[in-house]
């Protein structure tokens, strides 16, 4: 023990010398050289005896036993981002030209599709109007005496010149002459074709035409006549009579063209 009262002991695991006050021994602490805990370790006494040892001081603070204490973290620097979003501020991203673009693509497609469609429906509502117009047309034609053409019939006195054979009807085609007949008046010179049109349609047709190539007797072609019929009824027939120009007589017709509008 030295004059001041301390004491020197070796560590039990490292062995290096520990210094301490004699009332501490017996006391386990840390090891300042190796941070390992160890017992203090008094001596052995002296043969020749020292002054007396100085009355023992309260017992050491806590903080012998006491590791370090860590360092304080460093302070978190806020950054730009979190500032904003602390305030409840968004970075926003302006569009990208391409998603521009195909939103334009979209509008315009959508502009078009529209058109489309109001362009259907004004043809559909013609149709219909046509129609209309069409049936307005025959109520007319048929209330009106004048106009009407059902069942012309022949002069009384009148020969027939020659007949007429009309082209063989084709799969799906829904007008038909039967037949017909060249006349010419006994007291004049008036000439005419008279035969029948069949409608084989469950619809009605409007403005059916019918045009005729002449042959005169005298060979010469390239004479025609025409007629025509406001409109003929589904699954019915309707005659006709196609007047002739001219006084040369006629030796032969042939049905050239049958149309009409189908409601």
């Amino acid at each position: 023990m030295s004059d001041s009262g301390y004491f020197k002991c070796a560590c039990s695991h490292c062995q290096e010398r520990i210094e301490f006050p004699a009332y501490a021994a017996g006391v386990i602490v840390t090891c300042p050289h190796c941070g390992v805990e160890t017992r203090l370790i008094a001596p052995d006494a002296p043969d020749a005896p020292g002054p007396a040892a100085p009355p023992p001081p309260p017992p050491p603070p806590p903080q012998l036993a006491i590791k370090p204490s860590a360092p304080p973290p460093a302070p978190e620097v806020v950054t730009a981002p979190l500032a904003d979003a602390a305030v409840g501020i968004i970075p926003v991203t302006a569009p990208s030209t391409g998603s521009k673009l195909k939103k334009a693509l979209s509008v315009v497609f959508s502009v078009l599709a529209g058109l489309v469609v109001l362009a259907l429906i004004g043809f559909k509502v013609w149709t219909k109007f046509r129609r209309a117009e069409h049936l307005i047309e025959a109520v007319k034609e048929e209330s009106n005496p004048e106009n009407s053409k059902s069942a012309p019939a022949p002069p009384a006195a009148s020969d027939v010149i020659a007949g007429g054979a009309p082209p063989r009807r084709k799969p799906g085609e829904d007008l038909q002459v039967l037949d017909f007949e060249i006349q010419k008046a006994s007291d004049g010179s008036l000439q005419y074709i008279t035969g029948t049109v069949t409608n084989h349609s469950a619809k009605q047709y409007f403005n059916v035409k019918l045009e005729f190539e002449l042959t005169r007797k005298d060979g010469k072609p390239g004479d025609q006549t025409t007629d025509s019929i406001r409109n003929i009824s589904a699954k019915s027939a309707v005659p006709f009579k196609a007047s002739i120009i001219g006084t040369a007589p006629v030796a032969s017709a042939k049905l050239t063209k049958l149309e009409g509008e189908k409601e």
